[in-house]
């Protein structure tokens, strides 16, 4: 009986030492901001991912298109019209929504491999347009002098100074996905995941939910995207590459899905392979399927899935001895 209170109290001082220790994080490790900077971009897009995968059971594998309307949306907002920055996140998100709505409609429809081949072809066709479209995009050399992200008179130039941002971001996207997967919705969603037709039979709209599940997936890849152009203050066909949209849904299956910290594995891990050398960063591919091979077969929660059985298992058997051992004591006493 006192396990869940004990719990209760925890929760509160795990979230305040975890805080505490991502706002210190640019300061103890200040050679690798730069690194943190993109694991939390690609964070947000994982993340919105997570819904419509993780909670709808639905794969995307063309959400490089939406990081494509972020990202040359903000920069030819800002370069070429002269939108305050801020504004010219706001409006292309609105933009993805309304073109995920769209598709959703028609893709989600879909099924299994089909699904898959249908949004790789968004991926497809979302490169060859960065790199043909030269009188918008910049073709391959990309397009050149995005200015830095403005908020509220203050420019948002410095690594630390992005972290920080990104950082709030990740947390509101966190708290949002969390809450989603524990509320109406997300129970809602989970019955879509299971069986459509028996949620169709209780009231549940299948469409309309996977819709709303794509549409958030969108959202959150747009301002990625944006934020991104604002980081490097450019942005190039290499971002929205047949490659990236692969490793967006890698980064989710290796870290697990239906969870926060599983996407934040799956990204840290996935960027972190080209710092072991550069020589190394050209097999990141080949790497990156192997392990992913592997998890799927071996670890079918993710890592952090598995991370999380492994410390159960660990702790049962602890209590296990635990129990066998006063047992034991028992055993004597009554002995003696």
């Amino acid at each position: 009986m006192s396990a869940a209170p004990t719990g209760a109290r925890r929760r509160p001082l795990t979230l305040l030492v975890t805080a505490a220790v991502l706002l210190a994080l640019p300061w103890l490790t200040p050679g690798w901001t730069e690194l943190l900077v993109i694991v939390e971009i690609f964070l947000l897009v994982v993340l919105g991912l997570d819904v419509l995968t993780g909670q709808a059971g639905q794969i995307s594998l063309g959400q490089t298109l939406f990081l494509a309307i972020g990202g040359y949306g903000a920069g030819l907002l800002t370069v070429r019209a002269g939108w305050p920055s801020w504004l010219a996140v706001v409006v292309p998100a609105l933009v993805a929504a309304a073109v995920a709505a769209v598709l959703g409609r028609a893709f989600l429809r879909l099924r299994g491999y089909y699904l898959a081949l249908a949004t790789l072809g968004l991926a497809v066709v979302t490169q060859a347009g960065a790199t043909g479209l030269t009188s918008v995009t910049g073709g391959p050399s990309g397009l050149v002098g995005v200015p830095s992200l403005s908020l509220f008179g203050l420019t948002v130039f410095s690594d630390r100074a992005n972290y920080y941002v990104l950082l709030v971001l990740c947390a509101l996207a966190a708290w949002f996905t969390a809450n989603l997967r524990r509320g109406q919705t997300g129970r809602a969603l989970a019955a879509v995941e299971h069986d459509p037709q028996a949620a169709a039979m209780l009231g549940i709209d299948p469409a309309r939910y996977r819709t709303g599940a794509f549409v958030v997936a969108a959202v959150a890849a747009s301002v990625a995207g944006s934020l991104y152009a604002y980081y490097l203050r450019f942005i190039s066909p290499d971002l929205v590459s047949v490659t990236v949209a692969l490793s967006i849904v890698i980064m989710l299956a290796l870290g697990g899905v239906r969870t926060v910290v599983g996407p934040l594995l799956g990204v840290a891990l996935l960027q972190g392979l080209p710092l072991i050398g550069q020589s190394f960063a050209l097999w990141q591919p080949l790497v990156a399927g192997l392990v992913l091979v592997l998890v799927l077969t071996y670890l079918p929660g993710g890592l952090w899935g598995g991370l999380r059985s492994l410390i159960a298992r660990v702790g049962n058997r602890a209590a296990g001895d635990r129990t066998t051992g006063d047992r034991a004591t028992g055993d004597r006493a009554e002995t003696w």
